[in-house]
């Protein structure tokens, strides 16, 4: 069995070597994998006794067929004693029939000539020269960094582009905190995605339910992102750790999260994701952002709202109330299930959707926001109100990927805009709203309205020569009724 080191392997050596292959893998080595046995020189079998030099360990054995020919040993016999040294591994010259198995990674080459020794072990000593020389640098880096209470994102910025590879943290979830890595190829590291390829990857954990991956690393790479991988971890686990140390307690703390939740538009992920951690939001959580009234039930809405997981206040937005809860993945979850069939709060509070990052902020405040002043506006008729309930949030779900947008004041315009700009009073418009809602039922609708049902007529009679469409043709009730609960929708916010 070689002696592990760590630093090169057979598998490094193929990858460098072209004229090197693998014959047969061997017995699997300390690390799972059969060539990642260490490799720390090459030497040459002799034709006389001894036949190899004084070994040491992780030595890789060039075994020329002349030289099997002369000794009179057959090869399966030479392999088998090589075997039960703590060499690496064994090259033969390219046999026509594969390789006795001997349990010993067995490597060919076309021809073993006198300068194969020399060249691989010329190689072995630049590339483990090159290895040693970036881990010295990634060791000044580090170091420099920390000296200066760099945040992680800027060291892992710094480290990424000193070694040429990506570096991500992740949740143990999966979300991603930090990536260098385009988010797309970023997302195949994880494992169960449909690109996922373990040998492209070197992970280790962090402490706070992260992880840290290099990535991805082609075959020749391997070795260097081995060789440094821990002591990366070691120096973003050391700012991570200052970073969760220097985050502000109290109302400095509440006025971190408040700029977090109304940070402007052009914010990019990873500096929300950086605001995040100072501002001392724990990680490894799914996120929901909660608004209330600011009101004398304040205090029973809020206890409510921690049934979902752990409150941290964020102060005002929109003049109501605003904080964040975080809850593990399978909390989240199990009352993102549950909402439909939770029975009806006495208080009042609008919630976003449940997200898995510090980087879908934006998305969720723009829910909380909309799903509030539905509330305000007596638009929706609950006081608990959720933005994943799409049950009783009904229709103006689907409105919602169309908030703001020219393409709904145009829908909307087309469809009632005559209606809206002749009745000022907004009369006309509550009588066609309810109407629908009833499905052209007149009783129900004057009994809603509280007027006379000849007094209903008359109203329709208005409505019908203003509008291109009539409100009993069943082609046309359903666009109409979706244009005036388009057109009562608060305005949509500013970008942030």
């Amino acid at each position: 069995m070689a002696v592990q080191r760590g630093e090169i392997n057979l598998r490094d050596l193929v990858s460098w070597e072209p004229s090197l292959h693998v014959l047969r893998e061997g017995q699997s080595g300390p690390g799972g994998d059969p060539l990642d046995r260490d490799i720390d020189w090459v030497v040459t079998a002799r034709p006389s006794a001894p036949m190899l030099p004084p070994l040491r360990g992780a030595e890789l054995v060039l075994m020329p067929h002349h030289i099997a020919m002369e000794s009179g040993i057959p090869l399966a016999m030479l392999l088998g004693e090589l075997a039960k040294q703590p060499v690496a591994g064994v090259v033969i010259e390219n046999l026509s029939t594969p390789p006795p198995t001997t349990g010993l990674p067995v490597l060919g080459v076309r021809t073993i000539t006198s300068d194969l020794e020399t060249e691989l072990n010329r190689l072995l000593t630049a590339r483990r020269g090159d290895l040693l020389r970036t881990g010295a640098d990634i060791e000044h880096a580090i170091s420099e960094s920390n000296s200066r209470n760099a945040r992680p994102g800027e060291l892992i910025e710094a480290l990424s582009s000193r070694l040429g590879l990506g570096i991500t943290v992740t949740t143990a979830s999966g979300a991603i905190q930090f990536s260098t890595t385009d988010q797309a190829e970023a997302r195949r590291m994880l494992p169960g995605a449909p690109a996922y390829r373990d040998d492209e990857w070197l992970q280790q954990p962090l402490q706070g339910q992260r992880i840290l991956w290099i990535g991805p690393v082609t075959p020749d790479q391997r070795a260097l992102g081995r060789l440094v991988i821990r002591r990366v971890r070691e120096g973003i686990q050391r700012s991570l750790d200052q970073a969760d140390a220097s985050a502000p307690h109290g109302t400095a703390r509440i006025q971190a999260l408040n700029a977090l939740l109304q940070s402007p538009g052009s914010a990019s992920p990873e500096q929300l994701m950086a605001n995040s951690l100072r501002a001392g939001l724990p990680v490894g959580t799914q996120l929901r952002i909660a608004l209330y009234p600011n009101d004398e039930r304040q205090a029973d809405s809020r206890r409510r709202i921690a049934t979902f997981g752990t409150v941290h206040d964020a102060g005002v937005i929109d003049g109501m109330q605003g904080c964040i809860i975080t809850a593990q993945e399978t909390r989240a979850r199990t009352v993102q299930i549950a909402t439909p069939a939770m029975p009806e709060a006495q208080v009042m509070f609008a919630l976003s959707a449940s997200i898995s990052s510090a980087r879908q902020l934006p998305e969720a405040v723009r829910q909380v926001r909309y799903v509030a002043a539905l509330q305000q506006r007596r638009l929706l008729q609950r006081n608990e109100a959720h933005f994943d309930d799409h049950v009783h949030l009904g229709a103006f779900r689907l409105l919602y990927d169309r908030w703001g947008s020219p393409e709904l004041h145009r829908y909307v315009d087309s469809l009632v805009g005559a209606l809206l700009r002749e009745d000022r009073r907004g009369l006309l418009r509550e009588t066609l709203r309810v109407y629908l809602e009833y499905g052209g039922a007149q009783r129900p609708t004057a009994e809603r309205l509280g007027i006379h049902r000849n007094t209903l007529s008359y109203r329709l009679r208005q409505i019908r020569s203003v509008l291109s469409i009539d409100p009993d043709d069943p082609q046309g009730r359903l666009g109409l009724h979706l244009a005036l609960l388009a057109a009562d929708l608060p305005p949509a916010p500013p970008m942030m």
